[in-house]
């Protein structure tokens, strides 16, 4: 398909213009998407400020987004489980499918792992995308591409809520009410767990989290969150860490019963960060990781499709493609107001 197409094009830190790039050429195992919807996440607002995050520095023009949706355009010879005019949400890491790493089925972790969006490689924000047909997903009949382009945030809540091993009749808490934290909570409801505390300095945030039904919801700037917690709970079973911020993370230690579990959710920083570890020793507690997500791109949009998880009351802001200076730099100056913002291409 010869022509051009609409992009967002990052010159630099802190500045995006419209432009055009030729509409991408789609290989025997590849799917062309017209790209209808992308979600912002927060890697996109530091590049944008930074045009780095720690060791990926952004070389210009680049195109940022990972957090795709649209409608199939066209498909490979190879590929048969798609279509033209299938509503797709498009998983954004390739991995090779090939190292030790893969075949063992934990390709998240893939050494060779390209990412849409880091420095190298085209995100999102553009009208089309060519990308592997093993990575694009058919939605559920009647899910929205708005709807749909939120399953990357939600793959994340679900990776980390079966990281966690958590079961029925254990009790969690979340430190940060963003929008991974908003879908950890998600997931934890739609499995059965009713005990459930979050955490954050954010008013809008924590009030998207009491309508989304979570009970116990504590602002760290007016309580101390470890007392309170632990007052109601004799401490938790399970601690998610969505912050990436080394106060939470104290926290997370702080709040947890013997034997408990944090999961590291959130990104940090400072690659060093200093971990309590008598506290962990004390109760005999332990941490583990989860990163991105792996095989949860289905479970994700069966979520969405079947309105069992609603992702749409996430999202607080939404914008169109030529809007998205504006957008982002909303974000950045208006944190405490936006829990997500969808862009429409």
């Amino acid at each position: 398909m010869a022509g051009k197409m609409k992009a967002a094009l990052m010159m630099g830190p802190g500045k995006i213009e419209m432009g055009e790039l030729p509409i991408p050429e789609y290989g025997d195992d590849e799917v062309l998407v017209k790209i209808k919807n992308v979600g912002v996440c927060g890697a996109d607002l530091e590049f944008f400020k930074a045009g780095r995050i720690g060791g990926w520095v952004l070389e210009f023009p680049h195109v940022l987004g990972h957090e795709p949706a649209g409608v199939v355009e066209a498909v490979g010879k190879n590929v048969k489980h798609l279509k033209s005019g299938d509503v797709v949400a498009i998983e954004p890491g390739k991995a090779c499918f090939k190292c030790p790493t893969c075949l063992e089925g934990r390709y998240n972790m893939c050494p060779e792992m390209v990412f849409m969006s880091v420095p190298g490689v085209f995100g999102a924000f553009r009208e089309y995308l060519a990308w592997p047909a093993n990575l694009v997903f058919k939605t559920m009949s009647g899910t929205d591409t708005a709807d749909a382009c939120l399953a990357e945030p939600l793959a994340v809540g679900i990776h980390s809520v079966s990281q966690s091993g958590i079961k029925f009749g254990q009790s969690a808490a979340i430190l940060g009410s963003g929008c991974i934290g908003l879908c950890v909570a998600q997931v934890l409801m739609a499995q059965g767990i009713s005990e459930i505390y979050i955490t954050d300095h954010n008013k809008v945030r924590l009030d998207k989290a009491k309508a989304l039904g979570v009970k116990h919801v504590f602002n760290d700037h007016d309580v101390d969150v470890v007392a309170e917690i632990n007052k109601l709970s004799c401490g938790v079973d399970k601690v998610f860490e969505c912050t990436g911020s080394q106060k939470a993370a104290a926290q997370s230690i702080g709040m947890m019963k013997t034997s408990g579990v944090m999961v590291v959710v959130g990104m940090y920083g400072e690659a060093t960060q200093p971990v309590d570890l008598n506290g962990l020793l004390m109760k005999e507690a332990s941490i583990i990781t989860s990163f991105r997500y792996c095989h949860n791109y289905p479970a994700a949009l069966q979520a969405i499709g079947t309105g069992t998880i609603k992702v749409k009351d996430i999202v607080s802001h939404r914008y169109m493609l030529d809007q998205l200076q504006e957008a982002l730099t909303m974000n950045i100056q208006n944190k405490k107001d936006v829990t997500k913002i969808v862009i429409e291409i």
